[in-house]
């Protein structure tokens, strides 16, 4: 298998550390690009393979990439919770996305609470979700704080 290099500083990558490999980026690298405030972070996300977004605290979308807004039926997603922005069917019917009772067990919901919490990011959480139109949906969530927000990554299902 061909070793896997940093995109911005040519680092080989640990080939165990799932959010490096999906960010393609090494740990310093990481954290310089994400923790910018200018437009290196919308560029940094729209590099990404994978649906990504970052997640304030009240769990709203602060920004995201295309492949993520391409998830979502309304692309004007900032300001959204990420629930009503992945349309989870519960949301509209029970009530705001993080404030119903379905939403207690949510992973999603879970994860970037406890990414908040305990400050460590989370690696392969199979995640799925009643969607308003196509039935479930399934992901697998990677997490990462990341200064004031935490990043969500979505990759495919395991």
């Amino acid at each position: 298998m061909a070793e896997t290099l940093c995109t911005r500083c040519m680092r080989s990558l640990d080939a165990d550390d799932e959010l490096h490999l999906m960010t393609r980026t090494c740990e310093k690298c990481f954290r310089e690009v994400l923790s910018s405030r200018d437009d290196t972070v919308s560029a940094y996300l729209e590099s990404l393979r994978v649906p990504a977004v970052l997640i304030a605290r009240d769990q709203t979308v602060l920004s995201s990439n295309r492949r993520f807004q391409q998830l979502a039926p309304n692309p004007d997603i900032v300001g959204r919770k990420i629930g009503e922005a992945l349309e989870c069917m519960y949301s509209p019917i029970l009530g705001r996305c993080g404030e119903t009772v379905p939403c207690i067990v949510c992973k999603l919901k879970r994860s970037v609470d406890l990414t908040w919490n305990t400050r460590e990011g989370l690696r392969g959480v199979h995640f799925s979700f009643p969607h308003k139109a196509e039935g479930r949906k399934a992901f697998s969530i990677t997490t990462e704080i990341v200064g004031g927000a935490v990043l969500l990554l979505l990759g495919p299902a395991a």
